[in-house]
């Protein structure tokens, strides 16, 4: 077994299904790798018409969050070189192919983020999806920084333990944390250009606003240190950000009437993090789980 592959899935069965006939679809043979499922409510359980590839299996995990659900699957990987996506990205066929070929090529390396090809869900961009493209999720830019999300993160298996294994007590964040230990421990990370996965863009603000919050929760948490000084709500945000309009205005493929909708987004995204701060810290309300 050269490679196995590891999906946290919530919910999200039809989704699920897409990933896993992509994963299906691969140009090596399903002997070469497997595919590990966990399931992050153990009440739901699998649909009776449910595909499920020769090479792959659903386990379960009761304690909430998909950074509990990953060091599931850690726990029960077969290989050495383990490959992490989400159960709504869909891989093209290449990706576990090139994943283990820039492993191999890179044997000094304990870390490769993958590229996310973030694609409409319908045959025109709106404006939400837009805002996902050109301000949202940038992978190659997180390598840089020395991070990667994991929607498309492929790790050896010693790394975690040199590095220690997802924090589990975290519902959003969990994956950037985890590569800023990997960052402060030295282990390098570079990008696996062709280890490509197709992501749908968040199609409504709903969806945005579920994200927005789960990662303010999460800031919030990381900051619980700064004491006082953390029930200070960004009040700067309330300015609409003009160095965005600028950098979206310089996109050749945006025309005006677009720049102004994907900045709409972005404020409108910007209130709902500061009413997160307020309700958490102020009204003592508890993390949202989805």
């Amino acid at each position: 077994m050269d490679a196995s592959v590891i999906i946290p899935t919530y919910h999200s069965w039809d989704k699920l299904q897409s990933c896993l006939d992509c994963l299906a679809a691969q140009t090596v043979e399903p002997e070469i790798f497997e595919i590990i499922v966990i399931n992050n409510d153990p009440s739901d359980s699998t649909p009776e018409d449910f595909r499920l590839p020769a090479n792959a299996q659903i386990l379960t995990e009761g304690k909430p969050g998909s950074y509990a659900a990953r060091n599931r699957g850690i726990a029960a990987a077969s290989a050495d070189l383990l490959f992490f996506t989400d159960s709504d990205c869909l891989p093209v066929p290449g990706y576990v192919e090139n994943g283990l070929r820039i492993a191999q090529e890179h044997p000094e390396i304990g870390r490769f983020g993958g590229d996310v090809l973030l694609v409409p869900n319908g045959p025109e961009w709106t404006a939400v999806e837009l805002y996902d493209y050109h301000l949202g999720l940038e992978q190659r830019k997180w390598v840089e920084r020395g991070r990667a999300v994991t929607a498309n993160l492929i790790v050896r298996r010693d790394m975690f333990d040199r590095v220690g294994l997802f924090n589990s007590e975290v519902l959003s964040g969990g994956d950037m944390e985890w590569n800023d230990r990997a960052t402060a421990a030295g282990e390098p990370i570079i990008f696996a250009a062709d280890a490509i996965v197709r992501h749908p863009a968040r199609a409504t603000l709903r969806e945005f606003a579920i994200k927005v919050r789960r990662i303010e929760g999460a800031r919030l948490r990381r900051n619980a240190g700064r004491g006082a000084l953390n029930y200070v709500p960004p009040i700067q945000k309330l300015i609409p950000s003009f160095r965005t309009f600028k950098t979206l205005r310089k996109k050749p493929d945006l025309n005006l009437r677009q720049v102004l909708a994907i900045w709409r987004v972005q404020y409108i995204l910007r209130l709902v993090m500061i009413s997160e701060t307020v309700r958490l810290l102020w009204f003592r309300q508890s993390d949202i789980r989805k």
